[in-house]
């Protein structure tokens, strides 16, 4: 299917991809599997050729249903029958070690129902698979380094398992980055990069998108929103910038290394506000410069807060039954009040509600290296405690 939607080339895989794709992570977070399927359809009628996704996008829904992203995906596209080009499947898995990546690999082929080699199908639809090395950091990019599993990677392209190999990263982790693109292997890459922090762009002091752009890798660009928990902070911040959603993704949009911006939107209303920014002019450069002052102005505040990205949550469970990313969420809207000279009572209102608290956390530190802004988790549930009581 073809839509208005331009699209860019999408690195050395010689695909053009849609320049906003789907980013799947939320089909968990909605109220119902029917949601999943009318916002995934939507996106496919749309003419989106992206859709991304992974082994760990699991939860449970709004009705109380175990939800998997890989299984929404694949039975959405499955089931269409006007589908008349490949879709590209990002999914991504935690195995960093031979054998943990063909248990990985094994299980989201299974899942999302991939069936084939080199020209790989979902029922009677042609799909294009870009598997990821999910979250690469200096820990897992040393085991990643000495296990064997770039070989077994580029073996599982060969045999036409999948199509392309990709890693996912983030902010504070640009040595692995570019040590990761300089191996050559790697086809695709994703990143966080927002009007809020370029650090991985413009603002670094390597330009990782443009170095990545050069190797001819392609960049998907997550986080343009600055993360899950973000819009209650936003419209506490309204009053005081004029950036609003709009921007925020033109900018993303406007950005010239990116091949496309993964858009995580939960309903089909949020999706089509994306999709006619997309359709619109981009930014002036005279513009860029203007909403980076207005920007910069107030992202020192959000340097330190827990964004509710849930990346956590996908591979640790807190031993005390903690839902420790609501409590942070929750005392990241408070401190930006508190800055703002905003009422909070609601907010305290609210964490009475939470059971157990944050006075309950044990300072065990396990949740610490999932945690991919590197936040002092333990020690900010401390301060969330003496806040909002």
């Amino acid at each position: 299917m073809q839509s208005g939607i331009r699209r860019r080339r999408f690195g050395r895989t010689g695909l053009y991809v849609t320049e906003l794709s789907f980013g799947a992570m939320n089909l968990r977070l909605l109220d119902s599997v029917d949601q999943a399927y009318e916002i995934l359809n939507f996106v496919l009628d749309q003419g989106v050729n992206l859709i991304d996704t992974a082994r760990a996008y699991n939860g449970e829904n709004g009705q109380g249903q175990m939800v998997e992203s890989e299984v929404l995906v694949g039975n959405a596209i499955r089931n269409r029958a006007d589908l008349d080009e490949p879709i590209i499947i990002i999914t991504k898995g935690h195995g960093y070690t031979p054998d943990a990546f063909d248990e990985e690999l094994s299980t989201s082929l299974s899942k999302l129902g991939i069936e084939g080699k080199g020209d790989l199908k979902i029922g009677k639809n042609d799909v294009k698979l870009v598997y990821f090395l999910h979250g690469i950091n200096e820990s897992r990019w040393n085991t990643i380094k000495t296990s064997g599993v770039l070989d077994k990677a580029q073996k599982a392209k060969a045999d036409g398992i999948i199509n392309y190999i990709g890693f996912s990263s983030h902010y504070h982790d640009v040595p692995q980055i570019k040590e990761a693109l300089d191996t050559g292997i790697f086809d695709v890459v994703e990143l966080p990069y927002n009007i809020f922090n370029r650090s991985l762009g413009e603002d670094g002091e390597i330009n990782m998108l443009k170095y990545a752009y050069d190797k001819d890798v392609g960049i998907v660009n997550m986080k343009a929103f600055n993360g899950n928990g973000m819009p209650a902070i936003y419209r506490m911040l309204k009053d005081f910038i004029s950036i609003d959603y709009k921007i925020m993704l033109n900018f993303c949009l406007s950005n010239p290394y990116i091949s496309t911006v993964d858009a995580g939107a939960r309903y089909v209303e949020e999706f089509k506000q994306d999709i006619e920014v997309a359709l619109g002019e981009r930014l002036t450069e005279e513009e860029i410069k203007n909403y980076k002052a207005e920007a910069d102005k107030i992202a020192g505040d959000m340097d330190k807060i827990c964004r509710e990205c849930l990346h956590c949550l996908e591979k640790f469970e807190c031993p005390q039954g903690l839902d420790f990313p609501a409590i942070l969420a929750l005392y990241s809207r408070y401190m930006i009040a508190e800055k703002l000279n905003k009422d909070r009572s609601e907010l305290i209102e609210q964490y009475k509600q939470f059971t157990p608290n944050a006075k309950d956390c044990i300072a065990c530190e396990q949740c610490l290296e999932w945690c991919e802004y590197k936040l002092n988790i333990p020690g900010m549930l401390e301060k969330a405690h003496e806040a909002l009581v």
